[in-house]
Order: structure tokens, then C-alpha cells, then sequence
């Protein structure tokens, strides 16, 4: 055998994507893959052919292209008076992109190559499409896009029987393409005015579709997963096929639970502290109201849409919508905050330890482990922090707005909501900076932010301290 004779051949050849999640975690490419998005957007937003006159300062468009990447729908300028198709069309990739996340669109365009994955290229989309574990990775992002494409679809086809009559039949098509999109990757857009949805407050089809479109948006798509196969089973169950009993995961139990009791309780509160103001429940009548609360609570879930005027609510109900702002979705969907299933394990957590029922904290008969634990006091930690610290420095930078305004716009902008008291225009540069800086963190979460600037490191399960004798309350 010739000693000479080259054997490259044999070795596999990897691709751009495997060499970079060999040499880097999956936090900081899915950081720089959304910074690159970004960019790019506001580069195409600022050119003469998206723009319907001269186009707004590069800063207007980067806030823009923050927002709808971020899926938050916080706007500096008016989407549909400044940009003109082909801009919406751009608005339309930036939040279609946004809400599955780069590392998802990028999987999908792999698998249409008909390439395997590399194994560190499946724990990158997983990270980037919120799956918890590695198994069959092509399989979940594959139907990502096929429940993307069709709850669209069906938003698309219900907004378009009521917006084609409004609009006409070609604008009232593409105003409900931009409008399906907005709402299920939970951003908050609307393309067609600069009040948002305040011309449908009072119409049940836009009103029920958006909140259709929101809600299977911020469930995350493991529970439609869940219930899709849960479905699925029981039909086969029925048609005389023996199979075992199937049930839902304590994770999509919990998601299910906290969401419904959210939006429900979400909606009492608003029908208990605005009925009688003028300004923005008042003037409806019953049907009206009952419409207007459930769309607000629904929205409230990180949508960012309104069809009443939020700066006209009254404080309390301002600092309600906060928490519940801050909450926000769940996991592996489109929408921001906290997550539910954060909240939820808290919440029982505290519960379970001032009852003194159990020694450990239990859901569903079963146990939530220490470090579940430390992982949801870590989030809400971070997060608190970080609005803490940019609520102090917008206080310095806003010396003419209101406090709760500002409270309000921070909240809103890291659990990527979008809903505004109308602040945002009026927000100096650097107050406009830092709100940028929140819809980028709550959009990649502050602890995927903070691991993408720390290596990880080795925990040692060999030493072991004595308890510190520390006397708490």
C-alpha cells in the first residue's frame, strides 16, 4: 500500500453549524444568531425601497427590528405609516423568525438538504426550539413547523373573512397574513393602524381569533404535542384499538392549570377595577365588556395588542397587568416572562412550606426536586435584578414621566408583551437603549444571557459543608 496514498476522503466532513457548537456553547451562538437578525433587520428597514417616504433614523428602525425579533410589539413609530409593503414583508420574516428562534429556521433548512444531524448540532436546536432533551431533534422541529404553518393558516383564513370587507380583498389578505403571524409568535403588531386593535374592541371573530392565535402561541408546543398524541390515543381507544391509558405530563398538567386559572383570574380584575372608567371599559355594555376583559387578560400573556386605550387604566390595574406581564407564557412557545411553570413551582413551592404538609414541595403527587427549585428562584431572581436596575437608570433618563409609566414600560419590554402607556415615543436615546436592552434579554432569557458569558463549570459532589447557622425572618 502506498504510504503516500490520501485517506481525507474517508473522514466526515462537517458543515459550518457542527464546527461552531463544537467551539462554542449553544447560549452564546443563539445570542449572536438573534443580534444577527437584528442587524439585518434594521439594515433592511432603513432602506429607501421599504420605507413609504424618507425613512426614520437607524435608531427608530433598530428599536423596530428589536421589537419583532424579540416578539415584543414596543414601537417608537407607526409600522403601518412608515413602511410599505415590502417593509411589512420584512416585519413578517423578522417576527416569523423571531418566535420559532434563528436555530429552528436553520434546522428546518438542514433537514430539506436531507443531512443528518450531528450530535452537538441537535443539543444547539434544542436549546433553540426550548426542547429539554436530545431525542429525535429533526422530528420536533419538523413538527414545529408543520403546527406553526397550520394554526397560522387557520388564524389567516378566520381574520381574512372580516378583513377582506374592511379593507378590500388584497390588503384585507395580507393585513391577515401580518396580523395571524403577529399573534401567534405573540408580538403585538398590527400593520394597518396606530391604535392597535381599538376599530375591532367590540367584534367577537377578531376578537376570539387573536386571542385563538395567542394562546396556542403561548403554550408551548410540547403541550400541543402532548395533546395532540392524547387525542390521537383516545380516538384509537374508541375505534376499538386495545392500547394502554395515556396521560398528560405533569409539565403540560401544570402549564394547562396556571394558564387557565391566569387568564380567568386575569379577567375578573379587569372587569373589577375598569367596569367604570370611562376611559376604557365604561362606555361598553355587558357583551362588550365581557369581550374587552378576556381579550386584555389573554393579551396580557406577552401578546402586546389592546382594544382599550392602557394608558388610560388606573393604577392598580397598571400594576396588576405587571405580574401578571412578568409571568408571562411557557416553556417552548412563542411568548416571554418568567414562564407559568416558574410561577407555578413557586407558588406551590412557598405553599407546601407554609402548610408544613410535606418535607418536599409536591405537584401532581409527585416531588419537585431541590434543583427545580434553585433553577425558578434563579430566574426570578435575574429578572427582578435586571428590572430593578434599568427601572433606577430609566428614572434618570425619563425626568418627565411618571413612575408607574416606567415600571410599566419595563415590565413590558423584558416579558416581552409590548403593551405601552404610550411612553415608548416619547422615550429620550438612551431610555430608548435600555428598553432595547430588555426586549433582547427577555426574549433570550437572562440566564441563557448569563451562561453565554460564563463557562460551565464543574460542580464537585464530593464535598460537603456543615449547615450554617443563619437565622432567617
Amino acid at each position: 500500500m502506498n504510504p503516500d496514498f490520501d485517506f481525507s476522503f474517508l473522514k466526515k466532513r462537517t458543515t459550518l453549524i457542527e464546527r461552531l457548537a463544537k467551539s462554542n456553547r449553544p447560549e452564546k451562538l443563539l445570542l449572536i444568531s438573534f443580534l444577527f437578525i437584528i442587524f439585518l433587520g434594521s439594515v433592511l428597514l432603513s432602506m429607501p425601497f421599504t420605507n413609504i417616504q424618507k425613512p426614520a433614523p437607524y435608531l427608530d428602525n433598530l428599536f423596530v427590528s428589536v421589537s419583532a425579533v424579540c416578539v415584543t410589539g414596543l414601537t417608537t413609530i407607526t409600522v403601518a405609516e412608515h413602511y410599505n409593503l415590502l417593509g411589512k414583508i420584512v416585519m413578517i420574516f423578522l417576527m416569523q423568525i423571531g418566535g420559532l428562534g434563528p436555530m429552528t429556521i436553520i434546522a428546518v433548512v438542514m433537514q430539506r438538504n436531507k443531512r443528518r444531524m450531528a450530535t452537538v448540532e441537535k443539543k444547539l436546536f434544542a436549546v433553540g426550539s426550548g426542547k429539554s432533551n436530545l431525542y429525535d431533534v429533526p422530528s420536533y422541529i419538523r413538527k414545529i413547523m408543520l403546527y406553526t404553518v397550520t394554526i397560522e393558516l387557520i388564524g389567516f383564513v378566520l381574520l381574512a373573512l372580516r378583513l377582506c370587507d374592511k379593507f378590500g380583498l388584497q390588503e384585507g389578505l395580507f393585513n391577515s397574513l401580518f396580523l395571524s403571524v403577529s399573534a401567534f409568535t405573540n408580538s403585538g403588531f398590527d400593520c394597518f393602524a396606530a391604535d392597535s386593535l381599538f376599530m375591532f374592541a367590540t367584534d367577537p371573530l377578531v376578537n376570539l381569533t387573536i386571542m385563538f392565535l395567542i394562546i396556542t402561541g403561548g403554550l408551548g408546543f410540547m403541550v400541543w404535542f402532548e395533546l395532540y398524541d392524547l387525542a390521537a390515543h383516545r380516538l384509537r381507544r374508541h375505534n376499538g384499538i386495545h392500547k394502554p391509558h395515556r396521560y398528560l405530563s405533569e409539565h403540560a398538567v401544570v402549564v394547562l392549570r396556571t394558564t387557565a386559572i391566569l387568564l380567568l383570574s386575569g379577567a375578573v380584575l379587569v372587569a373589577l377595577m375598569e367596569s367604570t372608567n370611562s376611559g376604557t371599559l365604561g362606555h361598553l355594555d355587558s357583551a362588550e365588556k365581557f369581550l374587552a376583559c378576556l381579550f386584555q387578560s389573554v393579551t396580557l400573556r406577552t401578546a402586546g395588542f389592546s382594544t382599550i386605550m392602557i394608558g388610560q387604566c388606573r393604577r392598580p390595574m397598571l400594576l396588576v397587568m405587571c405580574v401578571y406581564m412578568l409571568i408571562g407564557g411557557s416553556p417552548g412557545g412563542t411568548a416571554g416572562g418568567i414562564k407559568t411553570t416558574t410561577a407555578a413551582v413557586l407558588f406551590k413551592t412557598a405553599l407546601n412550606t407554609l402548610n408544613q404538609k410535606h418535607s418536599d414541595a409536591v405537584i401532581r403527587h409527585r416531588r419537585i426536586s431541590p434543583s427545580l427549585m434553585k433553577h425558578a428562584f434563579m430566574i426570578v431572581t435575574l429578572y427582578f435584578s435586571i428590572i430593578f436596575t434599568m427601572i433606577l437608570i430609566l428614572t434618570m433618563s425619563e425626568p418627565n414621566a411618571s413612575l408607574i409609566s416606567i415600571i410599566f414600560e419595563a415590565f413590558s419590554a423584558i416579558a416581552t408583551v409590548g403593551l405601552s402607556t404610550g411612553l415608548t415615543p416619547l422615550l429620550s436615546v438612551l431610555g430608548r437603549i435600555i428598553i432595547m436592552l430588555l426586549m433582547f434579554i427577555g426574549r433570550i432569557g437572562p440566564l441563557s444571557l448569563y451562561m453565554a458569558f460564563h463557562a460551565e463549570q464543574k460542580i464537585s459532589s464530593h464535598v460537603a459543608y456543615p449547615d450554617a447557622n443563619i437565622i432567617i425572618g
